[in-house]
This record gives C-alpha cells, sequence and structure tokens, in this order.
C-alpha cells in the first residue's frame, strides 16, 4: 500500500502513514504528501519540512532562519527591520538584490505593530 507523510502546520514531517489508493496525493489543506516507493523518510520526521513551491522536503538544517523565526517569533521580523532603520538613518545604498528581497519579504509580511506601538 501507498505511503503519505503527515505534516504539521509549519509543514514540518510529523509521521509517515500507509493510506489507501485514493488517498495517496499531495495536499497542502490536509498537510499530506504523497511518497514514492521505497522513500526513506520513517526516520526523518522532525528534521524536515516539505517545502511546497520546490516539492521536496527540505532538511531543516538547510533554513536556518526558517527554523529561527519558528523557534524565537519575530526573529527575521527583527533583522529586516534593522536593515531598513540602517538603511534610513545613515541614508544607505543597499544592493539591488538586497532591496528586492526585502521588499518581496514586506510584500508578504507587512510591517507587524512592536508591542509598544500597541499601547
Amino acid at each position: 500500500m501507498p505511503e503519505i507523510a503527515k505534516l504539521d502546520e509549519n509543514g514540518m514531517l510529523v509521521s509517515v502513514e500507509t493510506c489507501h489508493d485514493d488517498d495517496h496525493k499531495t495536499c497542502p489543506i490536509a498537510r499530506t504528501v504523497a511518497l514514492p516507493e521505497n522513500h526513506d523518510m520513517h526516520e526523518r520526521a522532525k528534521n524536515y519540512r516539505w517545502d511546497f513551491t520546490r516539492q521536496c522536503f527540505m532538511p531543516l538544517s538547510a533554513e536556518p532562519l526558517d527554523v529561527g523565526e519558528r523557534d524565537t517569533p519575530e526573529l527575521v521580523e527583527g533583522l529586516v527591520e534593522a536593515i531598513e532603520y540602517l538603511e534610513e538613518a545613515f541614508n544607505l545604498a543597499l544592493p539591488k538584490r538586497t532591496k528586492r528581497v526585502l521588499g518581496n519579504y514586506r510584500r508578504v509580511n507587512p510591517r507587524r505593530k512592536a508591542p509598544e506601538d500597541q499601547a
């Protein structure tokens, strides 16, 4: 019988389960990934995350900022804010790639209100 990987809300591999042929599919809503025959994901639970964009499992060690953001919320936001602050305070001309990446980040993640801003 085929097997699927079960994912948590962050896409981390939680378990591998046997399923019926009808359920052997990758579904972001159900947080499942159809595994091919002869896979080796049984012993990789809690160490790999499914990347729906790349359609593959990524070891957590390959994504330190994502892991940091999950382990310490707002880490990436704080780093982006620091870069934005330094750019403005010192009138820095950031490299084009950096500006593009920061712009993409801000389109997906608008600036969060700091706790002191909410008072």
